[in-house]
């Protein structure tokens, strides 16, 4: 009898040696082979084999895991991190804020600071003795500066408070506006969002137009007139403030136009207050009409 392994002139390899999906056909040349590879079948799309013991032949198919982090490294501008478990990551820069209008500028390579928001009216600076090379300071400012600004609609009106101040000695104050023809522009002074009326007030004033002038003074009034109406394209004043916050009589010094028909009448008043008295707000009218425009007023920088 032929040796069982040497059947048709060829030898069989062992068992161990064997990976085939066709066991039983390999027994019917009398040799077996090892069963444990049908744990080698199967499996779905995807899925990947993995070993569940050191034991030969122990596999078994598993859907992949998602890899894992080994490690979160924070970097610049970022804290945190870590290399198990969970960690957590936070922006530093974001909780260097602590207060509205808060920056956080760099102070260096990869390196940043919080600056507070500065005060009202502040600008920001260039600076390099700083720590981080900027900083709030009082805006650098010309000769004039706007202060505020009061507004007419079809108005008898229109107060501003709180805009004389020790900043500035005298002011300038501008006015665009229409009015009815014939309709004077008044001017009261005012302290703590109160009128003073007191019949302290005076003006004098002289006019041009169409080739013939005039003058007209008045005294003891309880507002002071600053200019005149304008019909249908209106009027402009523009007047100096002089000394409201009371070292000396407030004084106003206006200039404008109106337009009454073909003419265009041209105002110079020289009013003022009759005490040495402090304001810090001014009010605007007209007794005998309406005024719609608006008027700005700027501080001149004390010498």
């Amino acid at each position: 009898m032929a040796n069982p392994t040497t059947n048709f002139g060829w030898v069989m390899p062992a068992s161990t040696n064997l990976v085939t999906n066709l066991p039983a056909d390999f027994n019917v040349f009398g040799q077996a082979v090892d069963t444990s590879m049908q744990y080698l079948l199967g499996g779905t799309t995807g899925q990947v084999l993995s070993k569940t013991s050191a034991t030969n032949m122990a596999f078994t198919w598993v859907t992949p895991q998602v890899g894992d982090i080994t490690a979160v490294t924070a970097g610049t501008g970022i804290s945190g991190g870590g290399t198990s478990g969970d960690v957590t990551v936070t922006n530093s820069m974001a909780t260097a804020y602590t207060t509205k209008g808060d920056l956080v500028p760099a102070t260096g390579s990869a390196a940043f600071a919080r600056l507070g928001v500065g005060t009202n009216g502040q600008v920001l600076t260039a600076d390099s003795t700083a720590a981080t090379g900027i900083k709030w300071a009082a805006a650098s400012t010309g000769a004039i500066v706007y202060v505020g600004q009061g507004t007419f609609s079809a108005a008898s009106s229109a107060t501003l408070d709180s805009v004389f101040t020790s900043t500035y000695r005298n002011y300038l104050l501008y006015f665009d506006y229409t009015s009815a023809a014939g309709s004077d522009v008044r001017v009261t002074f005012r302290t703590s969002g109160v009128d003073n009326t007191n019949a302290l007030y005076y003006s004098n004033l002289l006019y041009g137009a169409g080739g013939s002038t005039g003058s007209s003074n008045s005294a003891t009034q309880t507002s002071a007139k600053i200019g005149g109406g304008g019909a249908t394209n209106g009027g402009l004043i523009a007047a100096t403030i002089y000394a409201p916050q009371a070292t000396d009589q407030s004084r106003i010094e206006s200039r404008g136009h109106k337009d009454i028909g073909a003419n265009a009448e041209t105002h110079v008043y020289n009013s003022g207050f009759n005490a040495t008295t402090s304001f810090d707000g001014i009010k605007l009218s007209t007794a005998t009409s309406t005024l719609t425009g608006t008027f700005r007023i700027y501080g001149i920088v004390n010498s």
